[in-house]
């Protein structure tokens, strides 16, 4: 299905271009005299946005004026790139990963060589693909809704932008079909004529296949029509939906897929097989989207493929020649490096977590596993090192971590971390004989701030009191949000049971401070309570539970002070 054709060989090398002030209306009229789907923003010969059909769809068409605004406004920026010798396979992943259209291709010296799209891909595919006994019904979209011809462009466009779609159908009184698609946008925007509704600018009537044709028969219809769309109708003549090329290349791009997989799972026989099958190996190293470096006995690197390049940053030829060492990043010692090479040495494989360095000096962590590879005579001639980047993974197992042990609104330690560090802090006094404090602090009247003002303005109001929280006591120390408008403080290593004191009257005076909430100024007060280890108990849920029953005390005073727990705050014995 893909050879070994490169992009170079496909690419459209003229580039459309204007400055940043063009009108759309402008730009418009250039794609369509030019024919293009696309065209690029330049400024001092650098290509700083693309504008394509599909942004067209995101323009408010209500207000006349909105096509004779600069074309720098509606850009989408920066131009997503590939390189000129990447293979088709790898183009129509990357489409399909990066979710656009076009990229601008480059040379390996960063010199712009033109654009390619994804009709370029379908329309370069081996024509073997669209003989095999596949139909038109494989790749049937239902999604494209059918509007009223008296419909306002203006609205058709909203809908086709708000479902992710590249055409919509309209009905004639007649019962005849028509279809308004990206590229009819385009024209009309800059055309001279007024925008009207969509039956007065749907292209009609609406060319259809049968969904038991071929999908060659509907690709030689695009290209003699030289059409993006096509109606599909059952054997009555029912409009079932729409085949686009876009359902082409994805169609293209699942078989792709399963086929690379099953590759994948070949790789290490296919080594030992026949020259057919080494040629299939070769595709494989070429179109995996795993990076893959091959090293010889000296350690020194004798390929990479293309998933190399794209992760790395480094081209085949600044590592070939070259040691592994090219990307380490310097986090790992010699005896994390010693591990690893005893456990090749005695198992032939290794496989593990690693960070290294881009090209550009970013470190990154990658999944790696490492291979040896041994001749007929079972002599180990290179090892072969085949690698993913995680970030995005670690990322989200850091956040998943983060988020389990902290409040989300505060990012302030919950209720679980908290417990764990005042367990942490009361064993860490008794083994010292220090003392320390915890304090329970609650916002006076929240209750009638979130009721008058709203849930945001109270949520900016909690995230507010934690900074201020934080603010007051040193970094050794702890501030929670146990939930609600409830915090909780360790003071550890306190000296004298004044130090709490002073805290608690820093963090009153802190809250007391005007804060501009939604363009409100609001001041709050607050009650805190305090207990102290070892004087008023050496339990760690003791001293929660007194410090709550002080807060409480200094909230029957009114509000805006702190109490140090008594004995006397304890509940009567029943």
């Amino acid at each position: 299905m893909y050879t070994d054709i490169t992009i170079e060989r496909i690419i459209r090398p003229h580039l459309l271009t204007c400055p940043p002030d063009t009108t759309l209306s402008q730009a418009a009229q250039r794609m369509v005299a030019a024919g293009c789907s696309s065209i690029l923003v330049a400024q001092n010969d650098a290509i700083i946005g693309i504008w394509t059909e599909q942004d067209a769809l995101s323009l408010d068409l209500s207000s006349p004026q909105t096509i004779h605004t600069p074309i720098a406004q509606h850009m989408s920026a920066p131009v997503k790139t590939i390189l000129a010798s990447a293979l088709l396979g790898e183009a129509a992943l990357r489409f399909r990963e990066e979710k656009v259209r076009h990229f601008l291709v480059l040379d390996d010296s960063g010199k712009h060589r033109g654009v390619i799209t994804q009709s370029d891909i379908v329309i370069n595919q081996g024509i073997e693909y669209y003989l095999s006994l596949r139909q038109v019904k494989s790749v049937l979209n239902r999604r494209h809704p059918i509007l009223c011809v008296d419909t306002p462009l203006a609205d058709a466009v909203k809908k086709m932008y708000a479902s992710g779609l590249d055409a919509i159908l309209t009905r004639y009184p007649e019962g005849d079909h028509g279809i308004l698609t990206e590229r009819d946008v385009v024209r009309l925007i800059g055309g001279v004529q007024g925008l009207h509704n969509i039956g007065a600018l749907a292209s009609r009537p609406l060319i259809c296949v049968s969904s038991d044709d071929s999908l060659y028969h509907a690709r030689t219809l695009f290209m003699e029509k030289h059409i993006r769309h096509l109606g599909v109708t059952d054997s009555t003549g029912k409009l079932l939906g729409l085949a686009t090329f876009s359902s082409l290349l994805e169609s293209i791009e699942n078989d792709y897929v399963h086929q690379l997989r099953e590759a994948l799972r070949e790789r290490e026989h296919s080594l030992a097989l026949s020259q057919q099958h080494q040629r299939l190996a070769t595709q494989v190293f070429q179109s995996t989207l795993e990076g893959i470096m091959v090293t010889n006995t000296q350690n020194v690197i004798e390929s990479v493929n293309p998933a190399f390049t794209q992760i790395t940053g480094y081209l085949a030829h600044e590592a070939i020649g070259k040691t592994p060492s090219l990307i380490s990043s310097g986090r790992h010692d010699a005896v994390f490096y010693k591990k690893m090479h005893a456990e090749i040495a005695s198992k032939g494989h290794w496989q593990g977590e690693i960070w290294n360095r881009r090209r550009n000096g970013e470190i990154y962590p990658e999944w790696l596993t490492i291979n040896v590879v041994k001749n007929d005579a079972g002599q180990i001639v290179n090892h072969v090192g085949v690698f993913s980047d995680i970030t995005k993974r670690k990322a989200a197992e850091e956040q998943m971590l983060f988020l389990a042990h902290h409040d989300g609104l505060t990012s302030l330690p919950n209720r679980g971390l908290f417990s764990e560090r005042l367990n942490h802090a009361v064993a860490r006094a008794h083994r010292t004989q220090d003392k320390m404090a915890v304090m329970f602090m609650d916002i006076d009247n929240f209750k009638q701030v979130n009721d008058s003002l709203g849930h945001h303005t109270g949520d900016q109001l909690l995230q507010v009191v934690a900074q201020r929280l934080t603010a007051c006591v040193r970094e050794g120390d702890t501030v929670a949000r146990l939930g609600g408008d409830e915090f909780t403080v360790i003071l550890e290593s306190i000296s004298r049971s004044d130090d709490a004191s002073l805290i608690a009257q820093k963090i009153i005076h802190a809250l007391t401070q005007p804060m501009l909430l939604d363009g409100q100024e609001l001041a709050v007060t607050a009650s805190v309570g305090i207990s102290l280890y070892p004087h008023d108990s050496q339990q760690p849920d003791e001293l929660i539970k007194y410090a709550d029953a002080a807060m409480y005390a200094a909230k029957k005073k009114g509000g805006d002070n702190f109490q140090l727990f008594t004995a006397a705050m304890k509940e009567p014995s029943v």
